[in-house]
């Protein structure tokens, strides 16, 4: 009982197929519509056969929708695939751009800074970091190979990030200027004639003091490379945002933003020298 009661349609459809043959062979048998039999069997078939027919043309209308379906479903992934190939393009277009945005920014800041023209300019990308959150020390894909020396200085798109310390063929390690154990002798932007030294503090910020102890220095002053030690003059280095007057030393002191983000760098240039 539960197998009908399950397959109700199938039974139906079976019902119905069987009184379909009997009403065929009923009608054979008595020879046509030319007898009172053949009469009944015939005006049996045709109330059947209407439902049949229907039934029929449900089954066709059914199937046409299945391999409609199918073929609806192998245009949707199709399109799905010419979609993510788009996708892909587009992704390879915006990198492309930023590549070369990076490229501009470089080009700007070397221009800005009017670093003279006994030097070269060698791009590299930063391959690894040593030991720290912070791009204190961090190796790049160029060496001395490609012109890289130690103390060569290396820049951004912003401005000053560090030197190279060391330098193998193809790979060179570079210390930033916001380690420590890396100092920097810098000029007012605003006069170039207020000199004065800095280094890191180790914490991604930089720390300094004016060789002049009346220097006229304020916050918001940008600070540049003065051009006196290894590093050309022009060089952006960041800007004042703090000036304090030391007693104990008899120094006036300066706390300094670095222009660069060393939380993320991934494209530099070492500034090299002309041979």
């Amino acid at each position: 009982m539960r197998w009908v009661r399950e397959h109700k349609r199938l039974i139906s459809i079976m019902s119905v197929i069987i009184l379909l043959l009997i009403g065929m062979i009923v009608s054979y048998l008595a020879r046509g519509g030319s007898t009172p039999i053949g009469k009944i069997a015939g005006d049996g078939l045709t109330a059947i056969q209407g439902p049949v027919s229907g039934f029929g043309n449900e089954i066709a209308s059914g199937i046409s929708s299945i391999f409609a379906f199918n073929e609806t479903k192998k245009e949707n992934e199709e399109l799905k695939r010419k979609i993510s190939e788009l996708n892909r393009k587009i992704v390879g277009l915006q990198l492309d751009n930023a590549e070369l945005q990076e490229l501009r920014d470089l080009k700007t800041a070397l221009n800005y800074q009017g670093i003279a023209a006994e030097y070269e300019y060698v791009s590299a990308d930063v391959t690894a970091i040593d030991d720290s959150d912070l791009f204190n020390i961090f190796t790049i894909n160029a060496g001395t190979e490609e012109g890289v020396d130690v103390d060569s200085v290396v820049i951004d798109g912003d401005g000053l990030v560090g030197r190279v310390y060391t330098a193998g063929s193809h790979w060179a390690k570079v210390i930033a200027v916001i380690d420590e154990n890396n100092s920097v002798s810098f000029r007012v932007f605003r006069d170039v004639s207020l000199l004065g030294v800095l280094s890191g503090d180790g914490s991604g910020k930089l720390n300094g003091y004016m060789l002049d102890s009346g220097a006229a220095v304020i916050e918001g002053d940008e600070l540049i490379t003065s051009g006196l030690g290894s590093y050309p003059a022009g060089i952006v280095i960041g800007k004042v945002t703090e000036v304090q007057w030391q007693n104990d030393q008899l120094i006036k002191a300066v706390s300094i933003d670095p222009i660069v983000n060393f939380n993320d760098i991934r494209k530099v240039v070492v500034v090299t020298a002309n041979k």
